[in-house]
């Protein structure tokens, strides 16, 4: 039971814009579920920490901007926690990522509005920025959102170009079918959901379909578990059902394919995350649970860590 712990999607800077008063470095407490000492304590080695920027929702600034003061906050916590965290820059940055030592962190964009132009994510890539979702459920130059029928526009069809040519994971949480689609049919390269659960199981328009996760799987990619309890079933919600999420997912696609995707203070609470989950120090349950269930301890470590370790390492730079 030596599992390392990977989180493919935290909102960090979404929290620390929300609640400007609240202290990243102290255990978790006051409705978050985020602590730098919790996730050292539950052997988390790596974060993929958001910029969440899509246009509208930070009412005081463009989507650009908002996407600049988050890097900034990243760039602050980085410097003020220069022992504790690190940025991920390289494959060999992935051999430091261990327990008792420094959090590594890459960042996901959740909603390519703060990018301007498709020649414009190079910058980002340079910046850290090693995942994008084209939209969130918001439609923007790139691809339609919830609200409309658009797939990807052909802007966003270069964008995904880019993506390639720049090391870019595509993310198609968030994304209609229409849009889920045109990502498949204009790239055949690597992909992932970084947080999204089984519509099988609780049929949310944000859960993926057996055959969504099927095709995520045969490009190698991942489906990150996420924590959002109405993404996971009616009430009581616990960790039992998450495992169920993960036992369906890997009868589908095996372990190599599911991962985790907190979203932890992606807006909401420990409230509204599973009873037995109070913060990311608890995520190494989900572990314990499966084993519980008789899931041998190679295909765990997969799932808590060891597959979004695989997907990043074909996605960084040597």
């Amino acid at each position: 039971m030596d599992w390392i712990i990977v989180d493919g999607h935290q909102d960090i800077a979404m929290a620390l814009l929300e609640d400007e008063g609240w202290d990243f470095s102290a255990p978790a407490g006051s409705g978050h579920a985020l602590s730098l000492a919790d996730a050292k304590a539950g052997r988390v080695v790596l974060i993929l920490g958001t910029i969440f920027a899509t246009a509208g929702y930070w009412k005081d600034a463009t989507p650009a901007e908002c996407a600049e003061r988050q890097m900034g906050l990243y760039e602050d916590l980085l410097a003020r926690h220069a022992d504790d965290m690190f940025r991920v820059e390289s494959r060999g940055d992935l051999q430091l990522c261990q327990p008792g030592g420094p959090i590594g962190l890459a960042h996901l964009m959740e909603g390519a509005d703060p990018i301007r132009s498709p020649r414009d994510l190079k910058r980002w890539a340079r910046r850290g920025v090693r995942v994008v979702g084209p939209a969130w459920n918001t439609g923007n130059r790139y691809c339609g959102g919830w609200d409309d029928a658009r797939g990807l526009t052909a802007d966003g069809k270069r964008l995904v170009a880019e993506m390639r040519a720049n090391r870019v994971i595509p993310d198609v949480s968030h994304l209609k079918p229409e849009a889920f689609d045109d990502v498949l049919a204009c790239d055949d390269g690597l992909i992932v959901a970084s947080h999204s659960n089984a519509h099988a199981l609780q049929a949310h328009r944000r859960n993926l379909t057996n055959d969504q996760i099927q095709a995520v799987a045969e490009r190698d990619g991942l489906v990150g578990v996420v924590l959002y309890n109405p993404f996971l079933g009616e009430d009581p919600v616990t960790v039992e059902t998450v495992l169920d999420h993960v036992e369906h997912m890997v009868g589908l696609v095996g372990a190599d394919h599911v991962g985790l995707g907190s979203d932890l203070d992606g807006g909401f609470g420990p409230t509204d995350a599973p009873e037995g989950i109070d913060s990311v120090g608890d995520l190494r349950r989900i572990g314990e649970g499966l084993a519980g269930r008789g899931l041998e301890d190679e295909a765990i470590g997969k799932i808590l860590g060891g597959n979004w370790m695989r997907v990043l390492r074909r996605a960084l730079p040597e």
